[in-house]
């Protein structure tokens, strides 16, 4: 296929589309003057107008409140739109406590708080060169107040002026009382106790001084029910002397804080290590099955030395050892714990091993047993049988042959408890029975005996 030919103006053509265009180039020309024109008068409208309202005396207190009021709206609505606090922070200081400045010689004061939380408000290097300091106080300030009722402004010291400080709370109602002075007798306290093994025992302190000297209002006087040194007893294992710290404390035990002369006294203690070798009983506990007792036993351990205090150890005869025989039908050896008395504080041994012989149950009868009084009433009372009764019984022995066969009389008691009784009259008295071996049985025939008591003629 042949090529289109391009196809070319003539000069007629082009003299026509020149003409075109510097038409079209003069009438837009003519618009952008036009358009150029319009916004310059309005701008020159505008601020013309401006002029008239900023510099007329009569609008001008008007605009100033405008542009004030659209002022503070822009700052409250930006929290970030901050001239004057760029960069500010806040720190908390909690629990921090509060100094007052009084004569405490002779001032009691009360409504102080202990603790306060303080909040700081500054620059960052403000708020850390504080991380650095170790001297700022809060200060309760009562030198210029007499005795009485105050309300008082707590004051931060030592602070840097570039920082806010806010103290919760800011204020406190104070009391104010002179002190009284009175003397107490000195008592004592072993503290720490836990700290020291059990087997020592402790003297009653010697003090240097037996009254010490306490200075408070009449009023916090009169709460004080003893004064006390606390003598620290940690890890004590011979004599010691100590300066034991005093304090004053209320009819409950809580502590007063008082002003005491002196603080602290000293104290000598002697440390002793008291015990003594007690020999192990068995005493069964229960009823023996299928017509059984406890011929004999064997301990691994036929005594066990004990720590208490001296009069403690002089009541202590035997340390008994309860067994439960409910279900005990044959011979055993069994491991008991030892459980010690009251205010005993150490055993040698912990536990013991028995080992029990078993054998079938015999009885046997022992006459004329002589009735015991107990909580008897007075000398001036006699006290009678009624009736056809007697002042001895018989007593039935269940046990072991070789245990039955080795008591008599002597080794058995009987009791007539008199607790219920206070007038003159006839009673039914509870009556009860034991005996020195345990591994035996003592039955009576009647629990109770008939007595008349009346006042001597």
């Amino acid at each position: 296929m042949a090529k289109k030919k391009k196809s070319q103006l003539s000069a007629e053509g082009k003299t026509e589309l020149a003409k075109a265009i510097a038409e079209k180039s003069q009438t837009f020309a003519k618009t952008y003057a036009s358009m150029e024109t319009s916004v310059a008068r309005f701008f020159r409208w505008m601020s013309s107008w401006i002029d008239r309202l900023l510099f007329n005396q009569k609008h001008g207190k008007l605009v100033a409140l405008i542009i004030a009021l659209l002022f503070c709206f822009m700052v409250g609505s930006n929290d970030d739109f901050d001239l004057f606090k760029a960069n500010r922070e806040v720190k908390t200081l909690n629990n921090l406590s509060v100094s007052t400045i009084v004569s405490e010689q002779a001032y009691e004061v009360s409504g102080i708080p202990e603790n306060v939380t303080v909040e700081v408000i500054g620059e960052s290097s403000d708020l850390q060169m504080l991380n650095l300091q170790d001297n700022y106080q809060i200060v309760a300030d009562l030198s210029g107040l007499t005795e009485g009722t105050h309300d008082v402004t707590l004051q931060p010291k030592n602070f840097s002026s570039r920082l806010e400080v806010i103290i919760k709370p800011s204020t406190a109602v104070v009391s104010i009382k002179r002190k009284e002075s009175k003397r107490y007798t000195l008592g004592y306290d072993f503290v720490y106790t836990s700290k020291m093994d059990s087997i020592y025992a402790l003297s009653e302190p010697e003090f240097e001084q037996g009254e010490v000297v306490v200075r408070a209002s009449s009023e916090t006087l009169n709460k004080i029910a003893f004064v006390k040194a606390l003598i620290d007893v940690s890890d004590v294992n011979s004599n010691f002397e100590t300066d034991a710290e005093i304090a004053a404390y209320d009819q409950l035990g809580n502590r007063i804080q008082v002003d005491i002369r002196p603080t602290s006294v000293k104290a000598k203690v002697q440390v002793s290590t008291p015990n003594k070798p007690i020999p192990i009983t068995l005493i069964p506990n229960g009823t023996m099955p299928d017509g059984k007792a406890i011929a004999s036993y064997k301990l691994d351990s036929q005594a066990v030395t004990i720590y208490a205090p001296e009069d403690v150890l002089e009541s202590i005869t035997e340390l008994p050892i309860y067994i439960p025989v409910n279900n005990l039908n044959s011979d055993q050896k069994i491991t008991m714990p030892i459980n010690l008395p009251s205010k005993v504080t150490k055993a040698s041994l912990k536990n013991v091993m028995i080992d029990i012989k078993i054998e079938d149950a015999q009885k046997k009868d022992i006459a004329n047993i002589p009735i015991q009084y107990k909580n008897a009433p007075s000398a001036n009372y006699d006290v009678r049988v009624v009736g056809n009764g007697s002042s001895t019984m018989k007593v039935t022995l269940v046990g072991a042959k070789a245990q039955i066969e080795s008591i008599n009389k002597n080794d058995i008691t009987i009791v007539a408890d008199f607790s219920s009784v206070s007038e003159p009259g006839v009673y039914d008295i509870p009556l009860s029975v034991s005996g020195t071996n345990k591994l035996v049985t003592y039955e009576l025939s009647s629990q109770t005996i008939k007595l008349e008591f009346k006042s001597r003629e």
